[in-house]
């Protein structure tokens, strides 16, 4: 259904539930058709095609460019460019927004390709990804510039992989401190041109940085250990608190990257348990005050919503209570090796409630996001144990029909909650 179609529906509804005056019905409509969406399939064709255009043309270039005089190779790149940039600004001036974004999108790829190039030419061994880091910063000037979402989220893109190849690079620190004052910048971006791509961008790139992170914190070299993967579920979850904080207080877009970190949290929750088989990690002593300081974290930000009533009481006091037992889950390991295997049948029941509580939440209105995610949680956590722990057709039929009425039993717990919440309120409405 069209956004147009939807709008139109919905305010027929409106308007018979008594909620819009139908004399309004024509000037809101109207209104919402004078606004562009997000995207068309204009734009998109346009854009798409200019990239493949600009993908054949550095083709070309590179192909001759061993046979090019040097001065050749800058005049022809530097044409490219402004070539490109200024053809955006013609299109923008002449009210086609649609090509000068395709056309500012051409000249931000260029540029990048321009400092390849060079760094080829020069012979520049040691240039590692900062080339890339000057490409983002580039793009980010021409996006602000213009300005251009389209250019923005190519920005937000260049920045998280310039990030990524720095933190994977064994030549340099295994974090790196520099994506943060670029992620922020680009989030000021993201928000002041309203751009949700370039802000899901910017929630991958940032869960990215947050594994460095919480690798760095436990001080260990490996890429799964269970002490890095609980201290990343314990920061992700205080950063959706605190994005949470944040989108209640008018900060647009907030949600999109809490939900990037929600979604962390809960998948370095599910894979910790993997790692508790291969027992004490050498990590505990740095876990302790970066687990303590995150359930700090967890428990003011919990307070705070509580305070506004933009969080119920038990769960603003359930959920640091959760984060403090998954803390001292993590640090049995360390003090009673020998309860590994007890451990990870606590682990895997933790993870049931986990889902189930996400699933219950999930049928309050707006917590779509998180009843979806806790489903999925709960399946991936029953997949788990039917291949961990059994193998025969009897086994199987017993572990689907338990699980099965377990899901029935969530379902209906949702419905009566949700049921008993639109009871309330309409007995609150007049």
């Amino acid at each position: 259904m069209s956004r147009q179609r939807k709008l139109e529906r919905d305010l027929d509804r409106w308007i018979a539930s008594g909620w819009v005056e139908p004399a309004h019905r024509s000037a809101i409509l109207d209104d919402a058709a004078s606004k562009s969406g997000h995207w068309s399939a204009t734009g998109a064709g346009l854009i798409l095609g200019s990239v493949l255009l600009a993908l054949a043309a550095l083709s070309f270039i590179a192909a001759n460019w061993a046979g090019m005089p040097p001065l050749a190779r800058f005049v022809l790149i530097l044409a490219a460019l402004w070539a490109s940039l200024a053809g955006a600004g013609e299109a923008f001036r002449r009210n086609n927004p649609a090509f000068g974004h395709a056309l500012a999108l051409v000249g931000a790829s260029i540029f990048g390709a321009a400092i390849m190039l060079t760094a080829q030419t020069f012979n520049i061994s040691a240039f590692r990804n900062t080339g890339i880091l000057i490409w983002a910063l580039g793009a980010l000037a021409v996006a602000v510039a213009i300005p251009s979402r389209p250019v923005l989220a190519l920005a937000a893109l260049l920045g998280g992989s310039w990030m990524v190849l720095e933190a994977a690079n064994p030549l340099t620190a295994r974090i790196v401190w520099g994506f943060v004052p670029l992620w922020l910048v680009l989030s000021v971006a993201a928000i002041r041109y309203a751009s949700p791509l370039t802000a899901n961008l910017l929630g991958a790139g940032l869960l990215a940085w947050l594994y460095t992170l919480a690798r760095w914190l436990v001080g260990g070299d490996d890429f799964g250990g269970y002490a890095m993967f609980v201290t990343l579920a314990l920061v992700c979850a205080a950063g959706t608190l605190v994005l949470a904080l944040a989108e209640e207080r008018g900060l647009t877009l907030s949600r999109i990257a809490s939900r990037w970190l929600m979604t962390g949290a809960v998948a370095s929750a599910f894979a910790a348990q993997f790692s508790l088989e291969r027992g004490y990690d050498g990590a505990t002593g740095a876990l302790i005050p970066a687990g303590l300081v995150c359930i700090a974290i967890i428990g003011a930000a919990a307070f705070i919503r509580l305070r506004a009533g933009t969080m119920r009481p038990l769960l603003a006091y359930s959920v640091p209570l959760i984060a403090l037992c998954g803390l001292g889950l993590a640090l049995v390991p360390a003090f009673a090796p020998d309860w590994t295997d007890a451990l990870q049948v606590i682990a895997g029941t933790a993870v049931f409630a986990l889902a189930a509580a996400m699933v219950a939440e999930g049928a309050r209105a707006g917590r779509g996001f998180t009843g979806g995610l806790g489903l999925v949680l709960f399946i991936a956590q029953a997949l788990h144990v039917y291949t961990a722990l059994f193998g025969s057709l009897l086994d199987t039929a017993l572990f689907f029909l338990i699980g099965g009425l377990l899901l029935i039993a969530m379902s209906v717990i949702a419905m009566r909650l949700q049921r008993r919440k639109q009871t309330r309120t309409e007995e609150v409405l007049p």
